[in-house]
């Protein structure tokens, strides 16, 4: 980030310690005295300058350089700072100038003011390797790069600001895909994004829980159960994560969610529950485990 300073040499040393602070927040900032004569070089000074503050005194008002460059300012559609103590002093500039009073307000302006430089900045950058990588900045794209398990690239998107929520043409969350995949370090990079661990997939009605269930992936519905994901919703057929597991005869899987206070009693549209469906398969594990002695 580019901080461009306008002092009067009176306001030298004040300029100079937010010159100092400035820099040291990593910005790249430097002064411009004031000379009441010339725009020449202020104009090359303000060219591809990303903040500009000015240091107000009596005589800014009238100053050509100040109106040259607040007026450039205008015209880009940016705001500037304006610090002073003496606001009544201080023309309206179209409603563009942030006029501050005070150090502390400065230093809190300048610091937001960086850190969301440096994140479109970092946005950008992303976009740009997305692009260099072969892909597109695309709902589309990010949903093949979790489909193919591509974790850099996925990286990428999220820091593209792209939404770990994000579900293809079917409803089916990013998450939903990466489980169903058996891609567990993409469904982990989900979860630390803040992806939604109850999401309902709109082919299935399956949270990724169960998607975890049917395909008996003890790690990943660890990780879920462990991140606090609901062990009771029922998918479009009325099958719970436990019902699932248990049909498929994943008794580790099964026992897991047992523990973790499944229900197993809950019937789904055939009329036939976890317990029941454990009986009928004679899973002695998963019987022990519900207190059922097998029969």
């Amino acid at each position: 980030m580019k901080i461009l300073i306008i002092s009067g040499s009176d306001k030298r040393e004040k300029a100079e310690k937010i010159e100092a602070f400035c820099q040291n927040l990593g910005s790249d900032s430097s002064i411009y005295g004031l000379s009441n004569n010339s725009q020449r070089g202020l104009s090359f000074s303000l060219k591809n300058i990303d903040l500009l503050l000015i240091i107000w005194d009596n005589n800014s008002i009238n100053n050509p350089e100040i109106i040259f460059s607040t007026g450039y300012f205008v015209g880009l559609e940016k705001p500037f700072i304006i610090f002073s103590n003496k606001q009544n002093s201080i023309p309206h500039c179209n409603g563009k100038a942030v006029i501050l009073s005070s150090l502390d307000q400065l230093k809190v302006y300048i610091y937001s003011e960086i850190v969301k430089i440096k994140k479109n900045e970092n946005v950008k950058a992303a976009k740009e390797s997305i692009l260099e990588m072969g892909f597109k900045l695309t709902l589309r794209d990010i949903i093949e790069v979790v489909y193919e398990g591509e974790n850099l690239v996925l990286e990428q998107f999220f820091k593209a600001e792209f939404s770990p929520d994000s579900l293809d043409k079917n409803g089916v969350s990013l998450l939903n895909i990466a489980i169903r995949k058996g891609h567990l370090s993409i469904a982990s990079m989900l979860l630390d994004k803040g992806a939604n661990i109850n999401c309902i997939s709109g082919d299935r009605g399956n949270t990724p829980l169960m998607d975890a269930a049917a395909e008996a992936n003890i790690e990943i519905m660890s990780k879920l159960i462990k991140a606090g994901a609901l062990v009771d919703i029922k998918s479009k057929s009325g099958q719970t994560a436990l019902v699932l597991s248990v049909g498929r005869q994943a008794e580790d899987a099964a026992i897991l969610l047992i523990e973790a206070g499944a229900d197993i009693n809950i019937k789904d549209d055939l009329g036939m529950s976890a317990r029941k469906y454990a009986e009928l398969f004679k899973l002695e594990k998963v019987l022990l485990s519900m207190n059922i002695e097998n029969i």
